[in-house]
């Protein structure tokens, strides 16, 4: 019981982060630009939901230490580490990105982007493979950050002291470029949000310290840090170097993933349920609030409606795709790829 409360409290993580991205694009793209045309948004502090993503790559951390730490050093686990992240990222993940470029090139082109018709481009998609500019499917680069992060913590499996010794020094470049300009693709390979990772690892490694007493403290000071961070910018106007704001992101992420982990608060299903589905409703939630849009644009769209009644409306038909997708595509997927990927622990974040 006491397991699966940590590991329900991950999954609520997940949902809060997946929320986050989807009105963060509700609120600073479909609104202000697809459907009242005046740079308005329906409340200001939606504009810090991009820090899903810094929450997102903290947890990548954390998953792995707390699936995978038994794994380091050997190497025969190497080969099953990969297989097991290749099938929970792409097979999915090809799926939206097909049906995405058959939209583009033959339903609605006037919505795709240039590089949807440019083979290189589209293989680039279809691997992952990093690009300097938005990929096809926009919220990918995440995906590219996380692929990048799976082959650095490989390493660590083939061989602990030298993939230790790697991996530190990927890291200390990532400080390295936080404090200095780089142009691409050093940019990518020792980026800012690569530290985030590390985060996660942090958290794993320390999430078990805590008592039932000092759980809800850790998360109520991440809550405090990172929702501080956004809402200084958003809200308060302050100028946050890029770097230095994504590492403090991180660090109230760090704690609040740590408190979760440790049972800080009971999880109710249905947030279970969406934290489950929140790597759908990330791929989806673009082109569901997109169709949405377009739907409703010839019957006059958006009417006399107050810009958060159209946030939220838009917001739950992205939870409704993304859940769908997760229970009638998603879910079969991963249940016919199960015995290729090899064990694995139910409801553990992938």
């Amino acid at each position: 019981m006491e397991n699966r409360r940590r590991l329900d409290g991950l999954q609520a993580g997940r949902a809060m982060a997946a929320l986050m991205v989807t009105l963060f694009h509700a609120n600073n793209y479909f609104i202000p630009q697809s459907l009242y045309g005046t740079g308005q948004t329906a409340w200001p502090g939606f504009s810090m939901g991009y820090a899903g993503v810094e929450y997102f790559f903290v947890l990548s951390g954390f998953v792995m230490i707390f699936v995978h730490a038994t794994d380091f050093g050997r190497p025969e686990r190497a080969k099953r580490f990969l297989r097991k992240r290749i099938l929970r990222i792409y097979p999915l993940y090809w799926l939206v990105l097909a049906s995405l470029l058959v939209m583009y090139l033959w339903v609605t082109p006037e919505l795709g982007p240039e590089s949807a018709r440019d083979p290189w481009s589209v293989a680039a998609a279809f691997l992952l493979w990093p690009v300097e500019d938005v990929p096809i499917m926009q919220v990918a680069w995440t995906l590219s950050y996380e692929m990048l992060f799976y082959l650095m913590f490989v390493l660590l499996i083939v061989s602990f002291r030298a993939g230790a010794v790697i991996f530190l020094l990927w890291m200390a470049g990532c400080l390295a470029a936080l404090l200095s300009k780089v142009e691409w693709p050093v940019s990518f390979l020792f980026s800012h949000y690569n530290l985030l990772f590390l985060f996660g690892m942090a958290a794993a490694a320390a999430y078990k310290r805590l008592g039932p007493n000092a759980a809800p403290l850790a998360l109520w000071a991440g809550l405090i840090i990172f929702f501080s961070v956004g809402f200084s910018e958003v809200l308060g106007g302050l100028k946050w170097d890029e770097g230095i704001r994504t590492v403090a992101y991180g660090l109230g992420a760090t704690a609040m993933v740590a408190g979760l982990a440790a049972g800080a608060v009971p999880v109710p299903k249905w947030i279970v349920l969406l934290g489950d589905a929140s790597y759908s409703l990330y791929l989806v939630h673009l082109p569901a609030m997109s169709l949405v849009v377009k739907l409703a644009m010839p019957f006059g769209a958006p009417w006399s409606i107050p810009p958060m009644l159209t946030l939220l409306v838009l917001t739950a038909a992205a939870v409704a795709a993304g859940l769908l997708v997760h229970l009638l595509i998603e879910r079969p997927i991963l249940a016919g790829t199960s015995r290729l990927a090899g064990p694995r622990l139910p409801n553990v974040p992938a």
